[in-house]
């Protein structure tokens, strides 16, 4: 599914910026980015961007609940927002991989003592050595 980033900015509120623009084109495409890599692969095509540009960048979308972050192994990665998953962190291959679970019993059991379930984030460390073509 084709996004328009323009689009998912305006609904969202949010100025149209060329450093939000490239951020959310390479979100978009799928995958786990750090803040880091992030910067390092918009500086290809836009030499004179800063990495605080970028933190700025990902902040405002992250507040306006268009990615995620999650933490691990000490590094914050970014995706796009979806629902509710497993990031699994293949310890083994180097790689973080989507599973989707239905999480809706742990959303449900935080609901009955009270708490709105706004976004949930939940990792899996993980041997993925059985898993083909990962």
């Amino acid at each position: 599914m084709e996004i328009d980033p323009v689009e998912i900015l305006r609904k969202k509120g949010l100025k149209v910026t060329p450093q939000r623009l490239a951020v959310l084109k390479l979100l978009s495409k799928g995958g786990h980015y750090s803040g880091e890599q992030i910067f390092e692969e918009l500086k290809k095509n836009e030499p004179s961007i800063s990495l605080s540009t970028v933190y700025n960048a990902l902040e405002a979308l992250e507040t306006a609940g268009i990615i995620n972050s999650f933490e691990a192994n000490g590094i914050t990665w970014y995706e796009m927002r979806r629902n509710p998953h497993v990031n699994v962190i293949c310890e083994d291959k180097n790689a973080i991989i989507d599973v989707d679970i239905n999480l809706e019993e742990i959303i449900q059991q935080l609901k009955n003592k009270g708490i709105n379930v706004i976004n949930l984030s939940v990792v899996a460390y993980a041997d993925c050595s059985k898993i083909e073509n990962k």
